[in-house]
């Protein structure tokens, strides 16, 4: 088993760019006291869905002229998660440059600047850590032993067909662990960009993914960008509450699996064996 570097895999933050609400919404929504002072009114502009050209959406809504942007940077930039980035400050870059190109915003370089160097916040993520195998049966071997014995600490587990989350009501942070191939092959109305290199290492791949919410975000001094400038000690950060989860002894998963593989063959070369000898016989017979 090969476990890749930390990634990040879903985003909610709030960046100050130059934009038309009007044209960064849905409609509006309008809020009057008790006496309609239609002069103290608040306003609230619906959220607007963007669709890439791959078919993957990020939710922006325009607020207190900022811009709060939400979803699977990655996804909706490439048209897969299978690979990823670590880079938090480059993911919302690039998203800002293609709203850019798609006439949606007209930051000013200074803005640009500002976002370069992390200068905003985040209000939800979602990190990945994907755990590489040999082959696709292990893979699925080591997910159902996380089902039927993962443990983690003060987080109640919760099982799904296709996965098992720690924690999972929590309004702080959320582990999982589901297969990547099976996720993607459940997909049946909206494909992911994926060719067959990419499928291929799905299909030997669990994910484990951390959830984590506004309140932990600042428990762990993460709720501005350029806190997570630092790839390398974040990737052991997260590690290190990755490793805080009980699973069983592997070996046990592995084992069988070359038992049942040996039996298998013991038995082909016994029936190989067999017919051989019956043939043998059969010409003696003849003789």
């Amino acid at each position: 088993m090969y476990k890749n570097k930390i990634n990040i895999d879903w985003l909610d933050v709030v960046v100050d760019v130059t934009h038309d609400p009007k044209k960064l919404s849905k409609g509006l929504t309008i809020y009057l006291d008790e006496n309609h002072d239609f002069g103290k009114a608040q306003k609230s502009y619906s959220p607007l869905y963007i669709e890439s050209n791959n078919k993957h959406v990020l939710k922006v809504k325009s607020v207190d002229d900022r811009l709060k942007i939400s979803g699977n940077f990655y996804k909706w930039l490439n048209g897969q998660n299978i690979t990823g980035c670590a880079s938090i400050d480059d993911l919302v870059l690039d998203v800002v440059k293609r709203f850019i190109e798609m006439g949606l915003i007209e930051p000013t370089d200074e803005q640009l600047d500002i976002i370069k160097k992390g200068q905003y916040r985040i209000y939800q993520t979602h990190i990945k850590q994907d755990l590489i195998f040999d082959n696709k049966q292990l893979a699925l071997n080591y997910l159902d032993q996380l089902k039927k014995g993962g443990y983690y600490p003060y987080k109640p587990k919760t099982i799904y067909q296709n996965g098992v989350y720690f924690g999972q009501s929590s309004k702080r942070w959320v582990l999982g662990y589901y297969h990547k191939g099976k996720e993607i092959d459940q997909k049946r109305i909206k494909k992911d960009i994926v060719n067959p290199e990419l499928k291929a290492l799905a299909d030997v791949m669990i994910r484990a993914e951390i959830k984590i919410y506004y309140r932990q975000l600042k428990d762990w001094d993460l709720m501005f960008a350029w806190k997570w400038h630092d790839v390398d000690h974040l990737d052991i950060f997260f590690k290190i509450h990755l490793k805080k989860l009980k699973i069983p002894n592997f070996n046990y998963v592995i084992e069988p699996l070359k038992i049942k593989q040996i039996g298998s063959f013991i038995i082909a070369c016994y029936v190989g064996i067999l017919i051989f000898y019956m043939d043998g016989q059969q010409s003696i017979v003849k003789e």
